[in-house]
């Protein structure tokens, strides 16, 4: 029976399955043609969440076959992470940054647009069918489901440690160093629809008469056609961003 020697680092430890697995490296033997990827994943842990394999010392793809006596390095998405380059795990780079969020993290996707991220989220979406967005629309999966980053279509995807909402945020800007990419403001939260300037003119009717006395400038969505202007609410959402590019740097300086 053939064997190969593991090495996992960093947070990929605590995914793997396998007794005896917890330490630095461990034997995994196996008796048949196998993918590199198929038996990292038998052990627990999905391919999207790796950013380089190295096997006896020299990089490979997902596509790799296994033989006796390998010596395998496997290591995690670190900040900062850079979608848009390719490499020899994910050879197809993304031409954007925007993201599929899965219902259990739901309340993540309104977090996202409230920084002007493109977002998509169906509360009542299957496994299958977000899967099939992140790869047909290019979008970055985001979830809490281990089994939904093992399907194979996905290449782009993280599996959220935090479990509240506002932390997942964190950990996402600062995963995919978006700091400098946030535009509050510029997209409707409830549907993701960009938000345009549209005059007051041509929205008067749909005004109530304080809003129509004390304000001039507005935006609409071009999706859901929702109207929105300066308030109170535009000073909670900067104080957020604020709070969350405090938070990103304070993690980033306790990990340097």
């Amino acid at each position: 029976m053939a064997a190969v020697t593991f090495i996992f680092r960093n947070y990929l430890r605590e995914m793997l399955k396998k007794e005896g697995a917890a330490g630095s490296s461990f034997l995994h033997h196996f008796d048949r043609k196998a993918s590199i990827k198929d038996v990292i994943e038998s052990l627990g842990v999905p391919h999207p969440l790796i950013d380089r394999l190295k096997v006896n010392g020299a990089e490979v793809g997902f596509d790799y076959i296994l033989r006796d006596l390998d010596i395998i390095e496997a290591t995690p998405l670190t900040p900062p992470v850079n979608p848009f380059i390719p490499n020899i795990l994910r050879p197809e780079a993304l031409p954007r940054i925007a993201f599929v969020v899965d219902v259990n993290v739901g309340k993540l996707a309104l977090h996202l647009r409230t920084l002007g991220f493109d977002a998509v989220y169906e509360n009542d979406t299957r496994d299958g069918r977000l899967a099939g967005i992140a790869y047909a629309q290019k979008r970055i999966l985001l979830t809490r489901d281990i089994s939904l980053l093992k399907r194979k279509i996905v290449m782009h995807g993280y599996l959220l440690r935090a479990q509240d909402p506002t932390r997942q945020l964190i950990e996402v800007v600062r995963l995919y160093d978006l700091s400098s990419h946030i535009k509050p403001l510029s997209r409707c939260i409830p549907c993701n629809g960009l938000l345009v300037p549209v005059s007051k003119e041509t929205i008067l009717e749909r005004l109530e008469p304080l809003t129509r006395k004390y304000y001039d400038s507005f935006h609409i969505c071009e999706k859901c056609k929702k109207i929105y202007w300066p308030g109170s609410h535009q000073e909670k959402i900067v104080a957020f961003v604020q709070e969350v590019l405090k938070a990103v740097r304070q993690d980033e300086n306790q990990n340097t």
